[in-house]
């Protein structure tokens, strides 16, 4: 029997129980760790297989199908054991090494050790989280990976309209999908009656809405993708299947299941095709800053600058707020936010060099800011950069919604640890500004300008600004108003209370900072 090096061992008790050496036809070749606390008396040479269920089997031999050298899969839940009436359920990760393709990995780790319970009855995720972990999951199996594509389907379902789906139900219908899927866990609901599933297109099968309506009783249309076709190996192929998930989820016009099923390749290809024209756009550095100036409204004097973006447009992206949108829902809208941070340190670096600088504040979406790489580049970034903190400040929009704020906090807080000033973005425009200003620590906040717009003639807008202002003053946090865009706009926020103003009235975006020359009457 060979031993697993120590250094293998170490990687895998961080998450493991049991770490197992296979050969090609799945025969253990060795084991370590607790395997006879966890499997009992298994001798060597015995067949994994042997130890799992029929399913079970069918989901590893799949799964070993996928592995590349370059990948793993996991965590896949499943009963393992020798004594068919105790198996014990684990969670089971797979991999092969470069080095040696023809022998397989395995950790057997306790689902407690990841956050499970063994039992059945384990709080449900968010329909949101989930389609994230899938989403994931489709980079792990596809990216870079041509034979997963080669040998995958990417199946889309959704139930037909005034049928009853309560929740047992859905749980129902995700776990009977997930038992076709790819290790068992490629699967997901992506709405109350969407759902995805990628499949083995070499296994014999009926129609997959046929079957889960004989398991459920509920009727699907669906849509069938082809992996291989729609070149998901491809990265940014998969960044546009992802879209279409996500637009498919929302309804979107054009992301139904007739549209996926008739213009699939049509509607990846064209949605790849931006994504490379918007690739090309940040990797050539087209785009530029324009900065509006905010203005104190006691003093009328400027007290720093946003800077906002103008892109030179592909053809195939029609407006500014498209293309930011667009890097959002395709996932680059944190390289995006990245190049634009840089650009703004570098404008302040050469400013500096001629003598100085205003103050500039820098849009953040907080997609991006749930993105850990991000997170790790953007602190390193300001770190390199602590010289800059009286004149470099952080925005976080609120464009894509937030989902983790106590992780945002977090972030934030090291922010604003470094030095650095934040600004929440847009407050008032959707329903969670207020738990997001409770959550967050923030230095200022701009009240959306929705609420600017039409206060002069509107009692309701007042009430709602003097509110704002009021919690915003108690909290100690600088308020600053938006659309601006008349004397009278400036003057009521003024007499409100609110810190700062905005708008045309000060001054439109220019590549220029030009200094606001109109005073805030009286």
């Amino acid at each position: 029997m060979s031993k697993v090096p120590d250094r293998f061992l170490g990687y895998a008790f961080c998450v493991g129980d049991v770490l197992m050496e296979l050969d090609g036809d799945f025969n253990i070749v060795s084991a370590d760790g607790a395997v006879k606390n966890t499997l009992g008396d298994v001798p060597i040479k015995t067949s994994f297989l042997d130890l799992l269920t029929q399913k079970g089997r069918s989901t590893i031999e799949s799964s070993v199908k996928m592995l590349t050298g370059a990948n793993r899969l996991g965590p896949i839940m499943m009963a393992v054991g020798p004594d068919t009436s105790k198996r014990q359920e684990f969670a089971i990760f797979l991999a092969k090494l470069p080095t040696s393709a023809e022998k397989i990995y395995l950790v057997l780790s306790r689902p407690y050790r990841l956050g499970r319970s063994d039992s059945k009855h384990v709080p449900e995720k968010k329909v949101e989280d989930k389609k994230q972990e899938f989403y994931e999951r489709l980079e792990n199996l596809f990216d870079g990976n041509p034979e997963a594509a080669q040998n995958m389907l990417v199946t889309v379902l959704e139930a037909g309209a005034g049928q009853q789906l309560d929740d047992d139900k859905l749980r129902d219908i995700e776990q009977h999908l997930k038992s076709y899927s790819v290790g068992g866990a490629h699967a997901t609901m992506l709405g109350d009656d969407k759902f995805a599933v990628v499949h083995d297109k070499t296994e014999p099968s009926t129609n997959l809405a046929e079957e889960v309506k004989r398991a459920t009783g509920v009727n699907f249309t669906s849509a069938t993708i082809d992996a291989a076709e729609a070149q998901l190996s491809d990265t940014d192929s998969l960044r546009a299947l992802v879209f279409s998930l996500q637009n498919f989820a929302a309804n979107k016009e054009g992301f139904d299941v007739g549209d996926i099923q008739q213009n699939c390749a049509t509607l990846i290809g064209e949605t790849t095709q931006r994504v490379r024209a918007f690739r090309d756009v940040l990797d050539e550095g087209r785009f530029s800053l324009v900065f509006q100036p905010i203005v104190s409204l006691t003093k009328g004097t400027t007290h720093h600058f946003e800077a906002l973006t103008r892109f030179e447009l592909p053809s195939i992206i029609k407006t500014q707020w498209e293309m930011i949108r667009f890097a959002e829902d395709i996932g680059l809208i944190d390289e995006f936010d990245y190049a634009v941070i840089n650009r703004a340190i570098a404008k302040i670096r050469s400013m500096l060099k001629k003598g100085g600088s205003p103050g500039i504040a820098v849009n953040v979406s907080g997609r991006s800011l749930s993105s850990q790489g991000f997170i790790f580049e953007l602190l390193a970034l300001l770190r390199n950069n602590k010289d800059l903190t009286q004149y470099l400040s952080i925005e976080i929009t609120e464009s894509a919604t937030i989902h983790d704020l106590d992780a945002l906090s977090l972030v934030l807080e090291e922010v604003r640890e470094i030095g650095f000033r934040v600004y929440l973005d847009d407050f008032g425009a959707g329903a969670a500004g207020f738990q997001y200003l409770k959550k967050l620590k923030v230095d200022a906040l701009k009240i959306d300008g929705a609420y600017i717009r039409d206060a002069l003639t509107s009692a309701e807008d007042r009430a709602f600004l003097r509110s704002m202002v009021g919690l915003c003053k108690d909290l100690g946090i600088v308020t600053v108003g938006e659309w601006v865009e008349t004397q009278e706009h400036a003057t009521l926020l003024r007499q409100m209370g609110v810190d700062y103003g905005q708008g045309y009235f000060f001054g439109k975006p220019s590549p220029n900072f030009l200094v606001a020359p109109t005073q805030v009457a009286s």
